[in-house]
């Protein structure tokens, strides 16, 4: 029987919190608190709707969450049952679709565009265009009273981690849907090097851009693979998708020098300018076109989006890469395939000749919003649901329900031997703890079903664990040993790194929708930018093209743009 089920018959939702014990009274405490300050005269009392109320809206499967256990569907499955059993919620989905292609956000557009009315909560992620268009419809309510009076300690700390969470949602003053909270700095970039060529060509890890050059010249001169062949390079880079990328980015050159390309930052008078056409990215380009020279990066980088150019690294040809903590889980265990001798090691980004060091990041920790219908005749269940997931899974209490994971039978099960078993493989030896699991893929998720995409997380749990695992610290709850425990050590001491610099990465301050000249100039603009900026990096045209590319750029456009980013930054800030 599932744990969750067996605790329903004996007792409502608070009296299975009291009943995990006085070992986790904080946590008990704090659910306590979320509940009864959420409770009011919408017919939710004791964290229940009673009689249930229905909560209708439509849903895109992508790979994880497609995943069933035989006979369940997105419509009837263990999450669906739970949200009814515990919170009198009961989901309808007006359709659901498989996620190929765009079909979910090409189907919420047709609706848009012919004005059917939408569901009473609509979950997006992806395009601020479309995210645009849903608030620009008129079908969804501002939420600024719904988070006050019903939002949860945890919902509500994590929004007030970052005051532009809301920008990009915000229209006249209003926050126009609620944002999903995801973990902070986990998309912020560092340096990877191969530990084993520094060790074997005698050298240290570089702190500046000067001493990097250094280390790419040895990486590319001096055989650190050993094959008698000059086939290396100093780093994995690749620009098809620009300068500012989210894997094997060169933009942390550019933040060696104080400008992001692509990003909108604040000036000396406190006004947003766009990085790609700062002065000091002209010192930037200056330095990846005599890398390039050098044969430091490769000839093919403009022909290799993030995963082409990750190959650089996990073929073994590449010396260095740039990218989030978390590559050592993906794509990096190809290295350890390709290079089973191999090492590599986190360092922090190299400064400039300033001394200082910059790359993108530390923007807000949203991983896509919740647009609730202005008709729903339940707004505040979205809300009452969400904290459902940051009381009992966002970091849950040793030995409490949902310690393990959302259902045994599904995402884990417990062994035997009592080893609890959390992968397909182990699975594979204990078919009959998941029966109906198709274990030719990977174990249901259920958590992938949910409204919030993954649940709920603390947007700073995760950089904060990591950092205690790193510095030695012991895995004590069960979030740090599944979410910590689980990781390539590699993994945890890169985030250590990321975390040491933290003041380093510059967030792009412009989130609004596209202004009108952007709608119409955006696409000539990034041309003008990219043309010009692969013309300099190949050494087609002296570096001086970059002040004719400024001037056309603001002729174009740009300056207009600059008007309207910051008429909207006026609204927001």
């Amino acid at each position: 029987m599932k744990k969750w089920m067996s605790v329903l018959l004996v007792g409502t939702l608070s009296l299975s919190l009291a009943a995990c014990g006085s070992s986790n009274n904080s946590e008990t405490d704090t659910a306590n608190n979320n509940t009864s300050q959420n409770e009011g005269s919408t017919g939710f009392e004791n964290g229940k709707y009673d009689p249930p109320i229905t909560l209708t809206t439509v849903q895109g499967l992508d790979s994880n969450a497609s995943i069933f256990k035989q006979g369940e569907t997105m419509e009837n499955n263990v999450h669906t049952e739970l949200i009814k059993d515990r919170l009198g919620i009961e989901l309808k989905y007006d359709w659901v679709v498989t996620n190929t292609n765009d079909a979910y956000k090409t189907k919420l557009r047709l609706m848009l565009s012919s004005g059917e009315k939408m569901p009473d909560v609509v979950r997006y992620r992806g395009d601020m265009e479309t995210v645009n268009m849903l608030i620009d419809s008129g079908q969804f309510m501002a939420v600024d009273e719904l988070v006050e009076q019903y939002a949860g300690e945890e919902y509500k700390k994590g929004l007030e981690l970052d005051p532009t969470i809301w920008y990009p949602v915000t229209r006249d003053g209003k926050k126009m849907a609620l944002p999903i909270l995801d973990y902070a700095y986990n998309s912020n970039q560092t340096l990877f090097i191969r530990e084993d060529w520094l060790k074997k060509l005698n050298l240290k890890a570089p702190t500046t851009l000067e001493e990097m050059e250094q280390v790419m010249d040895a990486f590319v001169n001096q055989d650190p693979d050993g094959n008698g062949k000059k086939d290396t390079i100093g780093l994995a880079a690749g620009f098809k998708n620009g300068f500012n990328n989210w894997m094997t980015d060169i933009g942390f050159v550019f933040g060696a020098h104080g400008v992001i390309p692509g990003s909108w930052n604040p000036d000396e008078n406190g006004k947003l300018s766009m990085g790609s056409v700062d002065p000091a990215a002209k010192e930037a380009l200056a330095t990846i076109q005599s890398w390039m020279e050098k044969g430091y990066i490769s000839q093919d980088a403009a022909l290799k989006d993030e995963v082409g150019a990750s190959e650089f690294f996990t073929k073994g040809q590449a010396g260095m890469m740039v990218g989030p903590n978390w590559i050592p889980a993906w794509p990096l265990p190809d290295f350890e395939k390709n290079v089973p001798d191999g090492e590599y090691k986190a360092y922090p980004l190299p400064a400039g000749p300033t001394g200082k060091a910059g790359a993108a990041g530390n923007n807000p920790p949203v991983n896509g919003y919740l647009f609730i219908n202005k008709d729903a005749k339940n707004p505040e269940a979205v809300l009452h649901y969400y904290n459902f997931f940051f009381d009992n899974f966002a970091n849950p209490a040793e030995g409490s329900e949902f310690a393990q994971g959302f259902a045994e039978g599904y995402d884990y099960a417990v062994g035997p031997d009592g080893k609890v078993i959390k992968t397909t493989e182990e699975a594979k030896a204990n078919p009959e703890l998941f029966p109906g699991v198709d274990l030719n893929n990977p174990l249901p998720n259920p958590m992938f079903y949910t409204l919030t995409y993954e649940g709920a997380r603390i947007p700073t749990l995760y950089a904060e664990s990591m950092v205690k695992a790193a510095e030695g610290g012991e895995l004590e709850t069960p979030y740090e040993k599944t979410e910590v425990g689980g990781r390539h050590p590699e993994n945890v001491q890169a985030m250590k790194v990321i975390m040491d610099q933290q003041d380093i990465y510059l967030k792009n301050y412009y989130m609004g929708p596209l202004t009108e000249t952007m709608q119409s100039k955006n696409e000539l603009l990034n041309k003008l930018i990219n043309e010009a900026y692969n013309k300099i990096v190949y050494g087609q045209v002296s570096v001086d093209e970059f002040d004719k590319m400024v001037e056309n750029w603001k002729k174009s456009g740009g300056e207009q743009i600059t008007e309207e980013v910051n008429a909207w930054y006026d609204t927001v800030k």
